[in-house]
């Protein structure tokens, strides 16, 4: 007990204790959503996916299988854009041991919810979200009311997804479904291509059997055998994708090679190139 002016004081001390106390529970009960937010999963069952991956939700999956997609604007109260508990249970309903389902399902939100909501052709993403059911090359927007409760928007929604699934579903109230964008695809980076040409590699590599259809070479005042420069390499390693090869050639005392492309010694360096069935016309260096 405190009692008297040792009685203040112990109570104020009390009470620092307490608010000392207070402090760090909030700090630990911050400290363990953080730890929550951190190590929570993405939804397997209904993930979210970007603009640029919509084109692959809705044509690249298991052709004949449903795909349902929920577009969820800026107000919908789903937590940073993943799907509704409600959804999700619908999703759970379609899937089928550990990988297969019987209908995908997708959310996507914010700015790619707008972008696809002007696809389907809607103006604005109403503030519960949009969903649409999409089968066959042909889409169903869901309708749904937001006032109804979530078992209720669960049920409702399977029902529809499972007319979509065998084959049961109205004609009336489909539209085409819309095209996306088709994800970037990176370009498998060829093999730089570049060689000193010689006589008897140039016939092969240039305008043989085995060249390209554009054949560019530096024609160097200089021997054979010094290699090529730096700026030719780098030009082989911009256009390595092209259907064009690359070379040089020490063309130092070759006046009848030069003289096929109509150049001197004093000429050089030159850049040429040649399409495959000029052989006749070019002698090798």
């Amino acid at each position: 007990p405190c009692s008297g002016f040792g009685g203040f004081m112990c109570l104020r001390h009390l009470l620092l204790s307490l608010s000392l106390a207070a402090a760090a529970a909030s700090e630990e009960k911050a400290a363990a959503g953080e730890k929550e937010a951190a190590t929570k999963r993405p939804s397997s069952l209904a993930p979210v996916v970007g603009y640029r991956g919509i084109y692959s939700q809705l044509h690249l999956n298991d052709d004949g299988i449903p795909k349902v997609l929920m577009l969820l604007g800026g107000d919908s109260d789903t937590g940073g854009g993943e799907a509704p508990s409600w959804y999700s249970s619908a999703a759970m309903r379609f899937k089928q041991g550990r990988t297969k389902t019987a209908a995908f399902f997708a959310v996507a939100a914010g700015r790619d919810a707008a972008r696809a909501a002007a696809r389907f052709g809607i103006e604005e993403v109403p503030p519960g979200g949009a969903i649409f059911v999409c089968a066959s090359g042909k889409a169903r927007r869901f309708h749904f009311s937001p006032e109804a409760g979530a078992g209720e928007r669960s049920r409702a929604l399977r029902s529809t997804v499972e007319a979509a699934v065998s084959g049961e579903a109205e004609e009336q109230d489909l539209q085409p479904l819309p095209s996306f964008p088709e994800p970037d695809r990176p370009r498998k980076a060829a093999a730089v291509t570049l060689d000193e040409f010689t006589h008897e590699s140039l016939p092969l590599l240039c305008y043989g059997v085995k060249a390209k259809p554009l054949c560019v070479m530096a024609l160097l005042l200089q021997p054979s055998g010094q290699g090529c420069p730096a700026e030719i390499g780098a030009l082989a390693r911009r256009h390595r994708n092209d259907p064009v090869s690359f070379g040089c050639v020490g063309a130092k005392g070759q006046a009848d090679f030069l003289a096929a492309f109509g150049l001197e010694q004093a000429s050089l360096p030159a850049l040429v190139a040649v399409k495959p069935g000029r052989r006749g016309r070019l002698p090798p260096p």
